[in-house]
């Protein structure tokens, strides 16, 4: 009885088994257009060829490509070929303005032609910022850094937050150097209480939470005692930018992980890959 309720047992789960085949899209071979459009900066975009993930090489630039620049709907000029590093971009004499509309397309032989658009969003409206240091031990300082704007209740908003640190030196011929390094901090809200206190390299939020007021926000990082000088960066982003920027970012973080969820970046390109999106980013200069 027991051997005939095991073959029976065998025979009916395998008759349950189904291949379910499950469609991949293949997006390799596919054009790649990126352009993080500044206000005020001059635009610089790039075009490549998307490879597979398990090819680590570093992307395919394309040079022959033709790429064209349109502000609120008008054809306004054709990017130039720039190398740089090793790298070649295509780059524009136009400056985006805050308000403004942009599209960029990029056409190459044998590829349909890709395009993306955003606006330029306005700088961040500053209320506060300061730093305030303590020196914990003889080669280190803990810095904690104050900022505060105001939000705009009229639209939905997106901001980004960076710290560098400036490293300056003079040398005995009397010439000297000056060095940014970006610097990884902790984040903290007393008010909302809903960030951890992990270090990260960069900070990103919306107004969802604090829409038309005037947020402050607390930022704590270790830097040497040897660094008179930080830079906090705070950027506006629109939609796009910020979607590509905080999904790239954390697809980054999480790449060494194996037990997080894999993260989808953003990608706002027609007929192709990558991202064209406007920022409005400042620097401010703070003396520990």
């Amino acid at each position: 009885m027991r051997i005939l309720l095991f073959i029976l047992f065998v025979v009916v789960n395998s008759s349950c088994e189904k291949t379910v085949n499950i469609p991949l899209p293949n997006e390799a071979n596919k054009l790649v257009l990126n352009l993080i459009m500044n206000k005020d900066s001059i635009m610089m975009a790039r075009v490549t060829i998307s490879e597979r993930m398990n090819n680590y090489q570093s992307p395919v630039d394309i040079k022959n490509a033709v790429v064209n620049l349109y502000e609120n709907g008008t054809f306004k000029e054709t990017l130039t070929q720039y190398e740089y590093s090793g790298r070649f971009y295509y780059r524009s004499n136009t400056l985006p303005l805050a308000g403004a509309t942009y599209k960029v397309t990029a056409s190459v032989p044998g590829y349909t032609e890709v395009s993306g658009s955003d606006y330029i969003p306005d700088t961040v409206q500053m209320e506060e910022i300061r730093i305030t240091a303590a020196q914990s031990v003889v080669w280190l300082t803990k810095a904690t850094i104050a900022v505060q704007w105001h939000d705009d209740p009229d639209v939905q908003n997106y901001y980004r937050v960076r710290i560098y640190d400036i490293n300056e030196w003079m040398n005995a011929n009397g010439s000297g150097g000056r060095q940014k390094i970006q610097h990884s901090f902790e984040a903290e809200e007393a008010t909302l209480n809903i960030f951890s206190d992990k270090e990260r390299g960069e900070f990103y939020t919306t107004d969802a939470l604090f829409n038309g007021r005037s947020p402050r926000f607390t930022f704590k990082a270790n830097t040497g005692s040897n660094v008179r000088k930080m830079i906090v960066e705070v950027s506006s982003l629109t939609y796009n930018s910020y979607n590509y920027l905080n999904s790239s970012y954390m697809a980054r973080e999480k790449s060494d992980d194996g037990f997080s969820e894999k993260v989808i970046v953003f990608n706002n390109i027609e007929n192709g890959l990558g991202i064209v999106g406007g920022v409005a980013q400042r620097e401010y200069i703070l003396e520990k």
